[in-house]
């Protein structure tokens, strides 16, 4: 009787399949469970100061007015954070953008009961 060995490419063959297998059901999509919302926002420059942080619109067709202010709220604190980002930052004048915030279905839910 002899004896066969088995074929380490065939084996390295599986283990890539294996892997390869196992990565790809890690990954998961994010727009299964979250929601986007994009913002317009708006900042007044003056002389390379920021001087006043407005949110134009929400672009939000199902929200109610408690979530739609809520998430203006994060907006502008966003916009807060990037006001002296030195790449973006103008001399005089308005810098228009727009803002795109992802939330969690369980907690936009939970926004409009509060």
């Amino acid at each position: 009787m002899k004896y066969v060995k088995p074929s380490y490419y065939l084996g390295t063959l599986l283990m890539c399949c294996f892997c390869i297998n196992y990565s790809t059901a890690q990954k998961r999509n994010y727009t299964v469970d979250s929601l986007q919302i994009k913002v317009y926002t708006e900042i007044e420059y003056v002389n390379s100061q920021p001087k006043d942080i407005v949110v134009k619109k929400v672009f939000c067709d199902y929200c109610t007015d408690n979530q739609i202010k809520y998430i203006g709220e994060k907006a502008k604190e966003l916009a807060f954070y990037d006001r002296y980002n030195p790449k973006k930052r103008i001399v005089n004048g308005m810098r228009k953008f727009a803002i795109i915030i992802r939330v969690s279905k369980k907690d936009f839910l939970a926004i409009r009961d509060e």
